[in-house]
């Protein structure tokens, strides 16, 4: 089984206006135990960059940083 590394930090940029904390909170939620990409896409947000680079393992770790 090939595994991922885990995610330092994901930037997402905002693809709607009007984003509440609600939607952050949910993205961020539904997002743990994933692996993400850039290009994913969660609700109003797209995966811009991920730190380390490529697929990464989203864990409670993770910080989240929200763009738009």
């Amino acid at each position: 089984m090939i595994t991922k590394p885990d995610a330092k930090i994901i930037f997402l940029k905002q693809t709607r206006v009007g984003v509440s904390e609600l939607i952050r909170l949910a993205v961020q939620q539904s997002a743990k135990g994933c692996v993400v990409n850039p290009g994913d896409k969660f609700d109003a947000f797209q995966v811009d960059t991920t730190v380390p680079e490529g697929p990464v393992l989203v864990t409670d770790s993770t910080k989240f940083v929200f763009a738009g």
